[in-house]
């Protein structure tokens, strides 16, 4: 098993990062098709050696914002990101601009990209939606923001999303097509929190 595991650049409660070194050596050695079934972050599905990866969760924009992360390049994500700090003068100061994104994103543009900037300034980088589905979380003053070692964190996982052949789905569990799976395949089920659906 590796030693270096490859972190989420997305913060998800209940998150395994820590605890791949225990949870990993767990699985078997060869798995063709390897199924997360309750992806959450990916923290788990992005280290795992499997021939192919499928990725499902409810939350169907993280679904999307990693669809989009697999299908770009990766100067070209970073450009967009940048892109949005300058215009919004994001900083971990600035919770006008942080506002003015939000408005943007629930207003406007619903785009991944502005999906993941807009997070990554928010209270504890969390994805929170209200009733209506507008995104709701506040700024995440003196704490949240893209920086360098979130910028790295983002760069290794962009990049091992890259070399891994995946499929994405927002499918409830119990309507995931299980009867597609083969011997070799292996499905990874780490349910969300009770009071989080």
């Amino acid at each position: 098993m590796k030693e270096k595991y490859i972190k989420s650049p997305l913060n998800y409660v209940g998150g395994k990062y820590k605890l791949l070194k225990e949870i990993l050596p767990l699985f078997p050695n060869d798995i063709d098709v390897f199924v997360d079934l309750f992806g959450g972050g990916f923290n788990v599905g992005i280290n795992t050696t499997a021939n192919k990866v499928v990725y499902n969760d409810l939350e169907n924009h993280v679904v999307e914002l990693l669809k989009y992360l697999k299908d770009n390049d990766t100067d070209k994500l970073l450009s967009e990101i940048d892109s949005l700090i300058e215009k919004y003068n994001l900083s971990k100061e600035n919770a006008e601009g942080f506002n003015q994104l939000r408005e943007y994103y629930n207003e406007e543009n619903n785009s991944p990209i502005v999906f993941y900037t807009m997070i990554c300034y928010a209270f504890n980088y969390q994805i929170r939606f209200n009733q209506n589905g507008k995104y709701n979380m506040p700024f995440g003053k003196a704490r949240s923001s893209f920086s360098p070692s979130l910028r790295q964190k983002f760069i290794e996982f962009v990049g091992e999303l890259h070399k891994k052949d995946c499929m994405f789905f927002n499918v409830p569990f119990d309507k995931f097509r299980f009867d597609e799976l083969d011997k070799d395949d292996f499905v990874y089920c780490d349910p969300p929190y009770f009071n989080s659906v």
